[in-house]
């Protein structure tokens, strides 16, 4: 029922899809991190920034 209780179509279709991007852009922010991490020349300093510049150039 409460599907009935929300506002008419226009404002619903844009605010869905603005919640969709925002989960789009978080959910690819993430992926590239963990991609960028595991690609990554050996060490610890030399992973964290390659997990940086993945998401700055892929996301």
């Amino acid at each position: 029922m409460e599907e009935y209780a929300r506002e008419p179509c226009p404002y619903r279709i844009v605010d869905d899809c603005g919640g969709a991007f925002a989960m789009g852009c978080i959910g690819g922010g993430v992926f590239q991190a963990i991609k960028g991490f595991r690609n990554a020349p050996s060490g610890f300093s030399r992973r964290l920034r390659k997990r940086k510049d993945s998401i700055r150039m892929e996301a």
